[in-house]
């Protein structure tokens, strides 16, 4: 599972892969879950394409990303999902570090991240999406 943790301790957001289809035209139901004070405050199991999971690996991997596929981000990826398809970004005073919202049509959760760290969720994001394809 992939997990992004806030700097306040305690803090953090996992989404994991549940099952996969492979195919361009295909998708993924996935886990989100939000925590505070190392508490599940939210849970929510849900499907995305294939086609978002990879744009949203490709800017989590690449954080803070300026553009996806030509278009000009402006700190906001969206998608055509219902849930959670907005991840917003500003930088904040501290050096290297964002405030990075998740949002969708019953989410609404902020963490205060690390870029490096941000990365490293892209980066495990598409390391259990691969794996999950590859069971498929």
């Amino acid at each position: 599972m992939a997990t992004l943790r806030d700097k306040e301790s305690g803090t953090y957001v996992e989404l994991s892969f549940l099952n996969c289809i492979p195919g361009n035209d295909e998708g993924c139901r996935l886990n989100f879950k939000y925590c505070k004070g190392n508490s599940v405050q939210y849970e929510l199991d849900f499907g995305w394409t294939n086609l978002t999971i990879r744009n949203y690996v490709e800017v989590t991997s690449n954080f803070p990303l300026e553009e996806l596929n030509g278009f000009k981000l402006n700190n906001l990826y969206t998608s055509f999902e219902k849930h959670l398809f907005y991840l917003e970004w500003a930088k904040t005073k501290e050096e290297s570090t964002y405030s990075l919202r998740f949002f969708g049509s019953q989410q609404d959760f902020t963490l205060n991240v690390v870029d490096h760290e941000v990365r490293q969720f892209g980066h495990d994001l598409k390391s259990e999406w691969e794996n999950g394809l590859s069971l498929a």
